[in-house]
């Protein structure tokens, strides 16, 4: 069945709209190369411009095709959405340190550790989150290696100090964020939205039977997710040795790693079956005729109105993803998860956490303590490194999503 379910699109179920006819696309964002309406040779266009310039939006722009498709400590690119985040936030950067602090001459390449400073300040005393403090200064961090100042943006705590509760992020689950926890029915919210919206319903219930990022959701294509055991991704189908078909998660994924997860119940098939009605070959999960940012944008206005805000309800579209993690986790290890209650481990917590750790694309079970919580009666021997506790918190901060996701 799950093969004739692969082959044949069902027909589109009644009230639903119209398959894609064509393919929305993604803006452009800033890349290698030339531009559309760039002024030319960026390294030129520098030197023209003096140090202490009044157009720093001119130098900005110059940096930025110069340096903004590159990652910053690997010799690859960037998505476009890293590009883009990147772009929006320099821009707005500079233009409030100009025009809401003392310095209103600064030059972008004479960034110093002064202004960092003063904005971080500006950050705290505005409530930003301690996630969005991080990444704004680690997008800091690298812009500093553009203008040839490595080193110079320091960590957090060295501007907010140790007592600060944005010191440090917390990798370690400390409350169910799940929407079940916050006494949100999911298959009602996820109806009232398809209510309002096809699509965006769609989107949010790929994320909730999938654990998928409302990102990847957006650009789920479902004509070739369905794979067998022997297409499926090795390490994802080791580690779930009793599944035969498995759900391929590729566009919109972090760093664009494709990533299996495994096709266990009848919802999840009937999900796959009506996402293949409604989106034409070749497409993906998204309003005909809207471009990505336009998606976007639509997406996150339904989930003001509908109230899906931590102001509102008390959680936002990533809980879905939470909400995937303790399930599995819970069907799996024996026991509850600590978040939800468990008050020693789990029989098979290590199994568990590394089944959960594949199924939302990570390659570390370190990782699923801040969907979790961390493992309890855990001996000291068992303790991971501190190289592993590093690079685990490095791969949870990419799965953050911007501060709107």
């Amino acid at each position: 069945m799950l093969i004739a379910m692969k082959e044949n699109v069902m027909e589109q179920p009644a009230g639903a709209v119209p398959r894609h006819k064509t393919q929305p696309r993604a803006r452009a964002g800033n890349g290698s190369g030339r531009q559309h309406g760039s002024r030319g040779d960026p390294d030129a266009e520098l030197q023209r411009l003096p140090i202490g310039t009044s157009d720093y939006r001119r130098v900005l722009d110059a940096l930025l095709r110069k340096h903004n498709h590159l990652h910053s400590k690997k010799a690859k690119g960037v998505s476009l959405k890293t590009m883009r985040d990147r772009s929006g936030f320099y821009l707005r950067f500079f233009r409030e340190l100009r025009h809401e602090t003392g310095y209103k001459d600064v030059d972008p390449r004479t960034l110093g550790g002064r202004h960092v400073q003063a904005m971080v300040q500006r950050w705290v005393q505005a409530g930003h989150s301690t996630a969005t403090i991080h990444n704004y200064l680690s997008f800091l961090r690298t812009f500093a290696g553009w203008i040839g100042k490595p080193g110079m943006v320091l960590k957090p705590v060295d501007y907010v100090g140790q007592a600060s509760p944005h010191a440090h992020r917390c990798q370690v689950a400390r409350e169910d964020q799940s929407w079940s926890a916050h006494g949100v029915d999911v298959e009602a919210m996820i109806a009232a939205v398809a209510a309002k919206d096809f699509w965006v319903g769609m989107q949010l219930e790929l994320c909730a039977r999938f654990g998928l990022r409302p990102r990847e959701a957006r650009h789920f294509r479902p004509h070739e997710a369905l794979v067998s055991r022997e297409q499926a991704i090795e390490r994802d189908a080791q580690a779930f040795p009793e599944q035969q078909w498995f759900v391929r998660v590729h566009h919109g994924t972090k760093g664009g790693r494709p990533r299996d997860v495994p096709l266990t119940d009848a919802a999840q098939r009937a999900l796959l079956q009506r996402c293949q009605a409604a989106v034409a070959h070749g497409m993906y999960v998204g309003r005909p005729g809207y471009t990505d940012a336009q998606n976007q944008r639509r997406f996150y206005l339904l989930m003001e109105s509908c109230g899906i805000t931590r102001r509102h309800l008390g959680v936002v579209a990533h809980g879905l993803r939470h909400q995937f993690a303790n399930d599995l986790y819970g069907s799996t290890a024996g026991g509850p998860s600590p978040v939800r209650g468990g008050q020693q481990r789990a029989p098979h917590d290590a199994e568990a956490r590394a089944m959960t750790a594949r199924a939302l694309g990570h390659n570390r079970p370190l990782v699923t303590n801040c969907y979790l919580g961390g493992s309890r009666a855990v001996s000291r021997s068992n303790q991971p490194s501190a190289t592993a506790t590093l690079a685990a918190q490095a791969e949870v901060e990419k799965d953050q999503e911007t501060p709107k996701e």
